[in-house]
């Protein structure tokens, strides 16, 4: 009398895996050259989504490693407007290193030290301690922070005392064509 319909499974497919985005050669690590700030100085590091690119940027995760005696601030950003001058990164790879020819990232990382001006036209999302000797690293976010072209994330690291400090930025994200 009564039939039991049997549904069909459903594939799940998480669209938000680094380790897929990997496979398919769309995640990338980039670290910034040696930050050197302090004395009423910053640093600088982030990625850019160039206005054609073509490309949504899905962040991921970043690490702050500070060289240093003493603690500082890394304040992160969304879509601020990079200092004037910087350096384009040259330690930008994908993280599968068994495609050849290796994808480029159509985003480019880059950094400046001995920022006088703070960072302008973006929205400071939060603040982290970066402890003496010590890497802080974020939690995945697993592509939640997403910068269309024309967009940015970036951490600004600041002193709060006279000391030199050297520090380094490390960022992982991916790309996905709009």
């Amino acid at each position: 009398m009564f039939e039991k319909k049997l549904k069909q499974p459903v594939e799940v497919v998480d669209i938000t895996n680094p380790a897929m985005n990997s496979i398919l050669g769309r995640y990338f690590i980039g670290q910034t050259g040696t930050l050197n700030f302090g004395n009423k100085y910053g640093a600088w590091g982030g990625i850019i989504n160039p206005n054609n690119s073509g490309v949504n940027l899905y962040f991921d995760i970043f690490t702050i490693t500070n060289f240093s005696s003493q603690s500082f601030i890394g304040e992160i950003w969304l879509n601020a407007k990079p200092p004037k001058k910087s350096t384009i990164s040259s330690t930008v790879t994908p993280s599968n290193q068994a495609i050849s020819p290796p994808p480029r990232p159509k985003a480019i990382m880059e950094y400046a030290d001995y920022v006088a001006a703070p960072l302008t036209k973006g929205v400071n999302i939060f603040g982290r301690i970066v402890a003496p000797n010590s890497t802080l690293v974020s939690d995945s976010h697993k592509g939640s922070i997403i910068i269309a072209p024309g967009g940015s994330f970036s951490i600004l690291l600041k002193s709060q005392g006279q000391q030199d400090i050297t520090g380094t930025i490390v960022l992982t994200w991916w790309e996905e064509k709009l």
